[in-house]
Order: C-alpha cells, then sequence, then structure tokens
C-alpha cells in the first residue's frame, strides 16, 4: 500500500493507545495527554506494535517554566572532564562539593592582616584626639577674616546693636535710636540759654557774631555764583562724552558683541527683536517631532521623489489597483489570474472534494479521524 500518514486523535473517553493503528500512523489521546506512533508492518500496512512517544510530563519544555517532579537519575554519571565551564552549564555535585571545600562559613571573623590593604589604609587616619592649623580647615580663614576682633572693631556698611534703655550712662554701645530718644526728652528751650544767648534776644550769641562780619571778612567766599537755572556742554561734564560714545543709537543700531534681548513669547508676529531661542523654538516647532531624516524641506521632497505632482501620481497609480472591499471579485480575468499564481483548476474545486495529483504538499493539517 502507499506510505500513509495519519493523525488520530481521542477527545474523550478512556485512556491508553488505541486498538489498532496503521505502521506510521500517529495518535493522540487528550485522555491521558499520551501520544502514541504505530511501529513494524505486518506486512499489510497494519502496525505490529503502538509505542507511546511522549505524555503529560514526560518531556522538559525548553522555552516556558515548568515543574520536573520526582527523583531524576543518569545512567552515566558525567564525568570531571565534563565539569561546568559556560553560564548556563549544569554543575554536578562533586563539582559543587569541590567548588565548596576551603571555603569560608558563612560566619567568620578576620585579623586586619587577613584583608589586604587594611592596615595600610588604617595608619593614613587621624586619631580621635588631634588638632588643626587654621589653613588646614578650607574656608576657615577666609570666614576668620569675614568677621570683626573684640578689640578696636573697625566696622562697614550698617552695623547694628540693642538699643540700651533711656537714661543708661554705661559704655554700653548707643544706637541712633538712643540718641534720637535722648534728644527728644531735652524739649524746645532746653540747651540753656544763659550760656548760648547771654541777652536773651532769642538769638545764639555765636550766630549774633557771624551777622556782624563784615563779607569782606569772610575767607574762602567763591568770586561768583552759579545761577539757579544755568546749561553745560557735553565736554564739560568729565567722561560723559565716553559714556555716550559707548551707548548705541536708538535708530539703526551697529551692536557688537553678544547683544542680547528678552524672547518673545511664541507665535509673536510684531517688530519685537526675535532672540536665537525664539528662533530655535520656532523651527522646533515647524519640525515637531519629524524623524532627523525628515526634518528639513529639501529631505522631504527627497521622500517625494522630487515630484511637484506627488498626489495626482499617487492618485493615477491606486487607480490601477484592486479595491480590498471587492475580495478579489474586481479581477479583470480570473482564469489568467489564477494561473499565475499557480493554482490552476485546484482553486475551483469544492473545500470537501479537492483531487490532488502529483506534487508536493507543505502546512496541510490531514485528519485521520478518531479512535
Amino acid at each position: 500500500m502507499a506510505n500513509t500518514i495519519q493523525l488520530k486523535r481521542r477527545l474523550a473517553g478512556n485512556p491508553g493507545a488505541p486498538a489498532a493503528l496503521k505502521s506510521g500512523e500517529l495518535a493522540h489521546n487528550e485522555v491521558d495527554d499520551t501520544l502514541y506512533i504505530g511501529k513494524g508492518d505486518d506486512g499489510a500496512g497494519a502496525a505490529t506494535a503502538i509505542v507511546p512517544l511522549a505524555g503529560r510530563g514526560a518531556f522538559a519544555d525548553l522555552t516556558s517554566p515548568q515543574t520536573i517532579a520526582g527523583v531524576k537519575t543518569f545512567s552515566i554519571v558525567p564525568k570531571s572532564a565534563q565539569d561546568a565551564s559556560a553560564s548556563t552549564d549544569l554543575v554536578r555535585k562533586s563539582q559543587l562539593d569541590a567548588g565548596l571545600a576551603g571555603k569560608a562559613a558563612t560566619s567568620h571573623t578576620h585579623a586586619i592582616s587577613e584583608v589586604s590593604g587594611l592596615q595600610g589604609a588604617l595608619y593614613g587616619k587621624a586619631s580621635t584626639s588631634h588638632s588643626h592649623a587654621i589653613a588646614d580647615v578650607t574656608g576657615l580663614q577666609s570666614a576668620l577674616n569675614a568677621k570683626a576682633p573684640l578689640a578696636s572693631p573697625g566696622f562697614t556698611g550698617t552695623p547694628t546693636a540693642p538699643t540700651a534703655a533711656g537714661g543708661t550712662n554705661t559704655t554700653q554701645l548707643a544706637t541712633t535710636a538712643f540718641v534720637q530718644s535722648a534728644l527728644a526728652g531735652l524739649g524746645a528751650g532746653d540747651m540753656a540759654k544763659s550760656t548760648y544767648d547771654s541777652d536773651n534776644d532769642g538769638k545764639v550769641d555765636a550766630a549774633e557774631a557771624a551777622d556782624s562780619v563784615p563779607w569782606t571778612g569772610i575767607a574762602g567766599k567763591p568770586s561768583s555764583f552759579t545761577p539757579a537755572t544755568h546749561s553745560h556742554a557735553i565736554s564739560q561734564v568729565t567722561g560723559l562724552q565716553s559714556a555716550l560714545d559707548a551707548k548705541a543709537p536708538l535708530a539703526s543700531p551697529t551692536l557688537s558683541g553678544t547683544p542680547t534681548a528678552p524672547t518673545a513669547a511664541s507665535g509673536t508676529n510684531t517688530t519685537q527683536i526675535a532672540s536665537t531661542a525664539f528662533v530655535q523654538a520656532a523651527i522646533a516647532a515647524l519640525v515637531d517631532a519629524a524623524p532627523g531624516a525628515l526634518d528639513t524641506l529639501n529631505e522631504l521632497a527627497a521622500a517625494l521623489g522630487d515630484d511637484p505632482n506627488f498626489a495626482a501620481t499617487v492618485t493615477n497609480g491606486l487607480a490601477g489597483k484592486l479595491a480590498a472591499a471587492s475580495n478579489l471579485a474586481d479581477l479583470p480575468n480570473k482564469a489568467t489570474a489564477r494561473g499565475n499564481l499557480g493554482l490552476g483548476s485546484m482553486a475551483t474545486q469544492n473545500a470537501n472534494n479537492v483531487a490532488i495529483t502529483g506534487g508536493s504538499i507543505t502546512g496541510v493539517a490531514l485528519d485521520g479521524g478518531t479512535f
């Protein structure tokens, strides 16, 4: 008989092998998940024995997680020459025992001398009690220089101090608030009139003396006086011309160096100056998330084949294509199309009555029935 390959299966019922199989015929029993094959030939094509090939848990899955139960014993123990070397090799127990021999226990101690470099590292450490010069402490001298000494400090800026209570008469620092409060307590006319206004005419004696000095008797007075309202030429103001020369005119300035300006808000379309940041942001918004090979107009044109009528070209190209919704019903010559695909008359046969003569078949599911 012809060489026949069939695959039978049992979906439900009893476990075990089928009663009969052809030689080389397969059978899968889903009750016990065991695969059987017919072996041998009685001369008439029937198998002389039915052998189980594999069953549930009878094989190791190389790609998916799997639990393998029971004790597995190798009939031939791997030799020492077959010890694991690669990261995925299995390790023999004897190899593991040999590797663990001489290893330290989980809990153990070491002397300092047994740790490489530890003693030398400890020698370089400072003792618990030690001192440093000011220069050894980074930034300390600068910090001290910024502090005022207790003896005769020379303050700068606007030093402050607590304001003493009114009437205090000690060496405590007097603040401006203390002085102003003391002056306010004197009141009007408390300048000892008998001392400063001896003639009791309401005018300080020193002022009366100044009034009596003749104009010629005043030393150091200017020879002329500038009127309240007057003007100066630019050349009369020291440094003014140089300062003006360093400024840019409002009309058509010629700037140099690296002039800067505030960056306008995105989308601004006025006469406001555009900074480089504004330009880069506008370019980034134009490019958006385009890939590097399509982020310039030249690259886009090249991607379109430099075709100014790309839309018309694509439309004309699509006009000659088959409609997906027609499912090949719009083929102009179906017989020629089948011949081009190498289908011949087989494509016109009913699915349940296909005649195949000669050739080879790959990837076809065969149904051998049930047992």
